[in-house]
């Protein structure tokens, strides 16, 4: 048998054309996969195209950066269509016929939930950058991972924000209809009836947020309370909290940390201003060396700043090919790395991760202002004091 060497003109002296060969040929590295699903389009779409784009950002990164140990990183994107059923398709398709070595995703709990019965049967790591239902915790089993806080750290420091900083002891709590909503706003009764009373929870779907009949019932039940919670996804609250405004419920508003997606509050305006919430803590603009890498190499291909749910699904690649690279690709030696890994600096802040695959990290309190995030250390003097004045009326009778 013939030299490879030898079939190349010029006796093989040209490298690239036989890199080239080698791998039509099945003789080169194979490329490393990881599969992602996400909600690109549909009702979620905002979140998973924001998902995407930090890991593509990551994509494009380790590859020009030489690749996993020489072997160039695929990302093979799938669109869930914001549909749980839809996502679990995407996964057993990605883990049977592509092969992939772990999937990111999903972009909701809902889809996480769905998927994660296949990430055990199939014994598959899934990797979520932004599913927060505590439900996950302890549902999932042992090869789901996820880089976003649960909703039970969430729940609980609003429910500590408003009954210590606000000193209200009444609250009105709305859920959408999901399992996103209904582990937050579970987690925030469970820590907030220690505390004060609430009035009622009323739980919507997207289609009744804002209709007539909704908006009465909300009416009605908001003259007992000093604050209301909204929980659930960003453009499902747009219509509730709209039609709170145009009805001059003036109540203190808090709501939860799907509003901090970056395109969806740039269109939604002022609509949301002095809307209060908590986030995982993330600062574009920090000096951290990762950080800036992200945000530069970011902003070079989309020309606008990164948001959070981007960060995290940037980090929730940079973490698996760290862990990749270091221990091996199967499921077992990525699951042994993510559980022995300790404080990995990401852009999203740093990582480490207990024997359910939770990660811990602190959370701010934010304000929505003129279509920004903004924090509320930074405008405390300007929105605190009102929102406290307002909860001593209606609880003083002032």
């Amino acid at each position: 048998m013939r030299s490879l060497m030898t079939l190349l003109p010029g006796g093989g002296r040209t490298l690239p054309a036989l890199g080239a060969l080698l791998l039509l040929t099945g003789c080169g590295p194979r490329a490393v996969r990881l599969g992602a699903v996400l909600p690109l389009t549909g009702d979620l779409a905002a979140y998973g195209q924001s998902l995407e784009r930090g890991i593509l950002t990551a994509e494009n990164q380790v590859n020009r950066q030489g690749g996993i140990e020489g072997r160039r990183l695929d990302v093979l994107i799938r669109d869930s269509a914001s549909d749980p059923k839809r996502a679990a398709e995407a996964f057993r398709t990605l883990v049977l016929d592509e092969q992939v070595a772990a999937v990111v995703g999903g972009g909701s709990s809902d889809e996480a939930l769905a998927m994660a019965p296949l990430a055990a049967q199939y014994r598959r790591i899934l990797f979520s950058p932004s599913a927060s239902s505590p439900i996950l915790s302890s549902y999932a089993g042992d090869f789901v991972f996820r880089n976003w806080p649960s909703d039970a750290l969430e729940g609980r420091a609003t429910a500590d924000l408003v009954a210590y900083t606000l000193h209200a002891n009444s609250v009105l709590l709305f859920a959408e209809r999901n399992a996103y909503a209904d582990g937050l706003a579970s987690a925030f009764e469970k820590r907030f009836s220690t505390q004060g009373r609430i009035v009622d929870r009323l739980d919507f779907s997207a289609a009744e947020a804002g209709s007539a009949p909704f908006l009465k019932s909300a009416l009605e039940r908001s003259r007992g309370a000093q604050v209301l919670y909204l929980v659930g996804y960003g453009p499902d609250l747009l219509p509730l909290i709209a039609g709170l405004k145009r009805e001059k419920v003036d109540r203190p508003m808090l709501s939860v940390s799907a509003l901090a997606e970056q395109h969806f509050m740039a269109k939604a305006g002022r609509l949301l201003d002095g809307v209060v919430f908590l986030r995982p803590a993330y600062n574009p603009d920090s000096s951290s060396p990762v950080v800036q890498v992200f945000t530069s190499a970011y902003e070079s291909r989309y020309h606008h700043v990164p948001d959070i749910y981007a960060a995290h699904a940037y980090d929730a690649v940079m973490v698996l090919v760290s862990v990749m690279a270091r221990n091996g690709l199967s499921a077992q030696d990525i699951r042994k790395g993510l559980l022995s890994m300790k404080d990995f600096l990401g852009a999203s802040g740093s990582m480490s991760f207990d024997a359910r695959g939770e990660v811990i990290q602190p959370y701010e309190a934010c304000v929505a202002e003129d279509g920004r995030v903004v924090p509320l250390k930074s405008v405390l003097d300007k929105v605190l004091p009102l929102m406290q004045h307002r909860v001593d009326e209606l609880r003083f009778g002032q």
